[in-house]
């Protein structure tokens, strides 16, 4: 199920298309929208063993997709419930180590705080990916051919991110 969201933060304001997998959909339309997208959360229940696994099974899919440069945040919900916990605090941490990225352990029941907190922290690796890939040196073109001199950097991120946002508006499911 696709979702549509708007963020606004102090500085910015973001529309979001969360496409929610519940990993019940085709291998082939999994590949097909985790190409386009800018960043992932994993989000498993502390309550549930299979949800565990199927996030450890989705990062595996994300990492032979993408490798390991994809933003992803890590998110432990049902915190609220820890006498009917499933999966333990180590299983979380080791997941969170292979996965290298933050992890937060929040309870959507008990507010929307910890939400917000995690699409934030998400924001923030997808913008730090962003320019960390548009400051990446770019191969130089041939000045041997008239006119085709070297462009500037910025003519590159230009070119890079006009290419991202019209990607994104493209995308139809």
């Amino acid at each position: 199920m696709l979702y549509t969201h708007k963020m606004v933060g102090s500085r910015d304001e973001v529309n979001l298309e969360i496409l929610d997998t519940a990993f019940d959909m085709p291998s082939e339309t999994l590949e097909k929208h985790v190409k386009w997208a800018d960043g992932c959360l994993l989000i498993y229940s502390v309550t549930d063993k299979d949800s565990f696994q199927a996030a450890c099974t989705l990062k595996d899919c994300l990492f032979q997709l993408r490798g390991p440069d994809l933003p992803v945040v890590l998110v432990s919900n049902k915190h609220d419930l820890l006498t009917a916990r499933a999966v333990t605090e180590d299983e979380g941490a080791n997941l969170e180590g292979e996965l290298d990225c933050p992890r937060f352990q929040i309870s959507v029941a008990e507010g929307q705080e910890g939400v917000t907190q995690v699409m934030e922290e998400l924001l923030v690796l997808i913008k730090r990916e962003l320019v960390k890939s548009l400051s990446a040196p770019q191969p130089a073109q041939d000045t041997s051919v008239p006119g085709m001199e070297k462009k500037s950097r910025l003519y590159y991120m230009k070119k890079a991110f006009k290419k991202r946002v019209v990607r994104s508006r493209s995308d139809t499911f």
